[in-house]
């Protein structure tokens, strides 16, 4: 999915599964998540490894993967540009 992040709501007085929301925007559709007992991970293109940094370094200015207490992990990629039809950019040192 690719979109813009319309939306984000961080409580610190609150603890648990809805401590935190993103609403991501794109013009299929759009994401909700919910947000708590997450971890965080920032990380910038140059930290990529060595056979994937150079295209990490063209198409992205950072990452940002939350990790969940299920195991899973979604990552936040922020783009230097649109990406074109049919493009996939992933990367992370995770």
């Amino acid at each position: 999915m690719q979109g813009k992040i319309a939306d984000v709501t961080i409580d610190a007085s609150i603890k648990g599964k809805k401590a935190a929301g993103v609403v991501l925007e794109a013009t299929g559709a759009n994401l909700s998540l919910s947000i708590g007992h997450c971890a965080f991970v920032y990380e910038e293109p140059r930290e990529a490894k060595a056979d994937v940094r150079a295209e990490a370094e063209s198409a992205t200015l950072s990452a940002l993967s939350v990790f969940f207490p299920s195991n899973e992990v979604f990552v936040f990629y922020e783009l230097s540009e649109p990406l074109k039809k049919g493009s996939l950019v992933g990367w992370s040192t995770i």
